[in-house]
Formats: structure tokens, sequence, C-alpha cells
């Protein structure tokens, strides 16, 4: 594929981190405010223009996608996505080295390779690859303990979905209510359900299950686009259960990153995250900013946040 082509489907492509309420830091001139921490616009504009230097021939065809506020969108996300793997970091004591940065780094080709067609610039690299393998320190630091134990049923529509999620939120009666009635009605629903990471790596980096508290009520599509949503509500969540069989081939690298950027959303729920509107809406499930509240990729919901 083309260095342009790479770079618009990069856009394209669903981004990372962005939510939350609460006092603190000003929003005034904020793209995100991460806790305690505040992300000026001004640092997501510059990123902006370096991205367009960098990539002459972009902005044209950018402007005729209408692809100019994705761009924007995803550069305010990955400068929260950084700023939350951060945090998880230093919670959880995780380090990284400069030697490791640089092997990253020169594994990818070098800085100039390592961005081509890319959102990053080589002024900016050491920051990627910092996240990368931060998100993937702190996979691999909970991969063979985690365990989630949940009670689920299943949606065929956004509506019905986000419906079943805020009556699950309620509360444990409510919960269990919804889904004795679609399990009587044929709708695959159970009690009860427990899964470990190690028995489902994939499972683990790509869907938010793991990344959530007790009480938590999830609502997304394993497959995007597939019209069947899984409603969840996690009801145990360990980070020392006991070793089993490991799946056939292990987790790799990449799979643990993936775990890595899932377990963040405890940590964006827990120091909470604003996102200025001009960047879209927070999509707690994703952990990405989405265009508007249409275009999230699910829902995640704690009982003392639902709203009548």
């Amino acid at each position: 594929m083309p260095r342009h082509g790479r770079l618009l489907a990069s856009i394209a492509a669903v981004g990372l981190l962005l939510a939350g309420c609460g006092s603190g830091p000003s929003q005034v001139g904020a793209a995100a405010i991460v806790g305690d921490t505040r992300i000026p616009v001004t640092e997501v504009q510059s990123w902006f223009a370096e991205v367009l230097a960098k990539e002459p021939d972009l902005k044209p065809q950018l402007q005729q996608q209408g692809q100019l506020d994705e761009l924007g969108r995803q550069l305010a996300s990955q400068l929260v996505r950084q700023d939350l793997v951060e945090q998880a970091a230093r919670d959880e004591r995780l380090t990284v080295s400069d030697e490791q940065i640089n092997e990253l780094i020169n594994q990818l080709g070098g800085p100039q390779a390592a961005t081509a067609g890319k959102i990053y610039t080589p002024r900016n690299v050491r920051e990627m690859a910092r996240t990368q393998l931060l998100a993937t320190e702190l996979g691999r630091k909970y991969f063979d303990g985690l365990a989630v134990t949940f009670d689920y049923t299943q949606a065929t529509t956004r509506r019905e979905a986000e419906d079943k999620a805020r009556r699950m939120a309620q509360g444990p009666a409510e919960a269990a209510a919804v889904i004795e009635a679609d399990s009587r009605a044929g709708v695959p629903a159970a009690l009860g359900q427990q899964l470990r990471a190690a028995d489902s790596p994939q499972l683990a980096a790509a869907t938010p299950l793991f990344g959530a508290q007790p009480g938590t009520v999830l609502a997304f599509e394993p497959e995007p686009n597939s019209g069947q949503w899984l409603v969840a509500v996690i009801k145990e969540r360990r980070t020392d259960a006991p070793a089993g069989a490991p799946a056939a081939g292990g987790a790799d690298d990449q799979t643990l990153q993936g775990v890595g950027m899932q377990l963040l959303g405890i940590t964006a729920d827990r120091v909470g995250v604003r996102l200025s509107p001009r960047y879209g809406v927070w999509d707690p499930v994703g952990l990405t900013a989405a265009p508007n509240e249409g275009e999230t990729t699910g829902f995640r919901l704690a009982p003392h946040r639902v709203q009548s």
C-alpha cells in the first residue's frame, strides 16, 4: 500500500482514548484533561502541522475525503493514550529503558522508516515507542492471572443493546431479570460465565471484558458491524487466577500490548478524562475519540452513573 494510503487507512481506523467529567484543571484551551493533566490544543495543532509537513501530498487527500477532522481526533486521542499509559505505568511501577526504546525504533528501520506513512513523526517517535513498550509490559504483568466472571445477554441493534445495558446497570436484580427473560425467549444469555485471558488471548486484546471493574456493564459488538451485540455485567475480576493450560501459541508482544491497552479502561475510569468538543466525544469502549455519541463502538456503564 502506498505510504499515503497507509496513513489514510490509519486515520480511518479506530483510535484510542478520552472521556469522563469532573472538576480539576481548566478546560479552556485544552484538547483533553486526563486526571490532573491538561493537554493543550496547541500541542495537537503543532503535531497536526508536523504530520502535514512530513506528508505534503496528504492534506488535499484528507480534504477531499473529509478526513481532516478525523486526523485531529486521532492526534488528540494518541496524546491522551500516552498520558494514560504513563499514569498506569507509575501506578504499577513499570519502566522501560532508553536501550529498549532504541532497540524498538531500530527494529522498525530507524526514525524515518518507523514513521513513514504514519501519524507519528521523527520528533515524537520515541514517545510512540515508549507508549508501545509500556503497554506491552502492563499486559505482560497481568496476562497470566487475569480472569473475569460475568453475566451476559445479546442484542441485535445498538438501541436494544443500550436499553439492556442501562437496565442491567440498575443493579443485580434487574440484570438477572433481563437475562432470565432473554433466556426464556431463546436469546443466548447466561449467568456466571468465567473466562481467563490466557485461554483467549485475542479476545483479551480486542475486547473490554478484562479492563473493567466489577459492577461495570459493557455493551459492544465483538465483531464490528456484525449486528450482534454482547451486553455483559462484570461480576468478579481477578488478577491472581490459578494458571491453567496455556492457549496454543501463547501471547506474543503484540497481543500483550493489546491487552495492556484494554487495561487502560480501568485507568481512564479511575482518573477521568475530559475531551474538548472540537475533537468529538469519548468512546468508553473503543477507548478513542468518536465524532458523536451515535458513532461510539459501545456503552460502558457503572451503576452509580446510570441516568433515568
